[in-house]
């Protein structure tokens, strides 16, 4: 647990367990509104635990809300991680397509939470540690859900309208989510180099399947549009090799960071892009706008992360 006896170190356990909710909590709820989507109608029953897991994650950004008024950084409200232009027009555009209820006013919320005032109240540490922990009961329950969907998929005992490698994409957020709320809770940190490195290799990799994903879910017809996340897969597939290279020297972790910069900006447009395309009816696709907005908050946060880095940092893990 925290330790207590300083205020600074309170701060920043509130602050940054509080941002991670807004952010996390939203991107669970959102898979679990893929999943609901994607079952058949003869498997009511996974639709509806998808169902309780996107209100119990609406609980988790609901209270994550409540906390977070005067706390959150400055930094994660401005970064667009959180919610952009777009994602209460592809909320309201998703649910009018598939049916399934979305609760918007807890984005109208979030445009509205006040950044750090500087004076985080120290007697809100427990009410963040209990949020904590209700987030890891709920995220390892969600993670089990998802991976025993993809086991079901995989020998042919379930079909849904996701890739098995969106499903096994989407259960390994759930554990990255898992592992940095269990650091938070249990005030591990960690050297800023290591702690970036670990996220460039993760989140480059998701930013490679995000853009073969989309790849794939587009009408053959939009040739350029598909070449578009061919390239982009492709700038991050050799990111990633550069990343899991052996004996990378210390010299060339600034460079890479520039290129990951570079290449998560790039597929940001792209997704930014794509949205506003989805959302006029001006593309051909398997794609709902809502999709394409949540993986641009992911590349937001990304960015931030790769943004606010400095040599010599000692950061959360």
């Amino acid at each position: 647990m925290l330790a207590t006896g300083s205020v600074p170190m309170i701060g920043n356990f509130v602050r940054e367990s509080l941002d991670l909710h807004l952010f996390f909590a939203r991107i669970m709820r959102e898979h679990a509104i893929f999943l609901q989507a994607s079952f058949y109608p003869k498997d009511v029953t996974y639709a509806q635990q998808a169902e309780q897991f996107k209100c119990q994650y609406d609980e988790i950004l609901k209270e994550a809300l409540m906390l977070s008024d005067c706390t959150a950084s400055v930094e994660v409200l401005k970064s667009g991680e959180l919610v952009t232009n777009e994602t209460l027009r592809s909320e309201q555009k998703t649910q009018e397509l598939t049916g399934i209820l979305i609760d918007m006013t807890l984005t109208t919320e979030e445009f509205r939470v006040t950044q750090d005032q500087g004076t985080i109240p120290a007697e809100i540490q427990p009410q963040v540690s209990e949020l904590n922990h209700k987030s890891i009961n709920l995220t390892t329950s969600f993670a089990k859900f998802k991976a025993m969907v993809l086991n079901q998929v995989t020998h042919c005992h379930l079909a849904t309208n996701l890739f098995p490698s969106q499903l096994e994409h989407v259960y390994r957020e759930a554990l990255f989510y898992l592992k940095v709320i269990k650091r938070m809770q249990n005030n591990q940190f960690v050297d800023g180099r290591v702690d970036l490195f670990e996220q460039e290799v993760f989140w480059g990799e998701i930013m490679e399947e995000h853009a073969m994903f989309v790849r794939h879910l587009l009408d053959p017809s939009e040739k350029e549009l598909c070449r578009k996340a061919r390239d982009l897969a492709r700038r991050f597939e050799q990111l990633e090799q550069k990343m899991k290279g052996e004996g990378l020297p210390a010299s060339s972790f600034g460079r890479l960071r520039q290129e990951n910069i570079a290449a998560t900006l790039s597929i940001a447009e792209f997704k930014a892009t794509g949205t506003e395309l989805l959302l006029a009816c001006q593309v051909k696709s398997l794609l709902s706008p809502l999709l394409t907005d949540h993986t641009l908050r992911e590349a937001n946060y990304y960015l931030r992360i790769l943004q606010s880095w400095k040599p010599g940092y000692i950061g959360r893990g």
